[in-house]
């Protein structure tokens, strides 16, 4: 049994290596984003994002254990942070009053919020339209 699990995605090991790093690449950059909101000292939002990126870890565990609707979880989760983003960009940070001395400058927020968006709406057309990531999904595969 334990072999099983250990060669568990090896016939498609191109495809589960390419996801394994979109995977990481979204763990490492959601967890940026929630450190810096909350350092920019943006509680309300710093909240949101929280609960959006363990709604995504749930759905990646899903999407890991070959359920083929956490892929299509996982892309709308992608989508609403990217739109999250635009909002936030044209909307609310033009009438933010910045605090009084906040860990990180106001000044770097469309900055690193535009880089998200950019990885995080990529990262939605990978995984509706890649065949890599479906291969992956449809073998199961783990982080490491």
């Amino acid at each position: 049994m334990l072999d099983v699990q250990r060669h568990r995605g090896n016939p498609c090991l191109q495809e589960v290596i390419f996801t394994r790093k979109l995977m990481w690449v979204h763990m490492i950059t959601g967890a940026l984003v929630i450190a810096l909101l909350l350092f920019h000292e943006l509680f309300g939002w710093f909240g949101a994002a929280l609960g959006w990126y363990l709604a995504t870890l749930v759905a990646l565990v899903g999407f890991m254990n070959e359920f083929r609707w956490c892929q299509w979880i996982i892309a709308v989760l992608f989508a609403i942070i990217a739109a999250a983003g635009i909002y936030f960009t044209n909307s609310v940070f033009p009438s933010l009053q910045p605090p009084k001395a906040p860990l990180v400058p106001h000044s770097l927020l469309p900055i690193w919020v535009g880089m998200a968006n950019i990885t995080y709406g990529a990262s939605c057309l990978l995984m509706l339209f890649s065949s890599k990531i479906r291969r992956a999904g449809v073998v199961g595969f783990t982080l490491w």
